[in-house]
């Protein structure tokens, strides 16, 4: 039982170092999302392949993508197709706000109705299903 026990061991320390997850007191890696239609909340017409950087739970950069680079080392969630909205009515994506936002399947000024169903649901900086990539 020893002999099983030290084997298992570097396996399920293998295991937990390829965790998505920094070590514990290291902050998350930046967020990138990268392609989507931007609807940032602040009256201004949507930003079609836009970049929406986080770090720390705040918003760093949420504009189009043409010319930024992204950060090296940000976790990228590819939102082709997808429409970036705030999550809260009245918030603004824009530097420094909380980082609580959708990803939505459809463009919601031509139909509200699809905020009730975002394809995926960002809340201070997390994404609410970390599953996915």
């Amino acid at each position: 039982m020893l002999a099983l026990r030290l084997l298992l061991l570097p396996a399920i320390l293998w295991l937990q170092s390829c965790s998505s997850t920094p070590p514990e007191g290291l902050p998350a890696p930046p967020k990138a999302i990268v392609g989507g239609t931007l609807i940032d909340g602040t009256g201004r017409p949507p930003i079609p392949d836009a970049l929406v950087v986080v770090e720390l739970g705040k918003i760093v950069i949420a504009t189009s993508s043409n010319g930024l680079k992204i950060p090296d080392n940000a976790v990228k969630t590819n939102a082709k197709g997808l429409y970036i909205t705030p999550s809260q009515t009245g918030a603004r994506l824009e530097y420094g706000a909380p980082a609580d936002l959708f990803l939505l399947n459809g463009n919601p000024l031509d139909n509200p109705l699809i905020l009730g169903s975002p394809m995926r649901v960002m809340k201070t900086g997390e994404w609410l299903d970390a599953n996915k990539k």
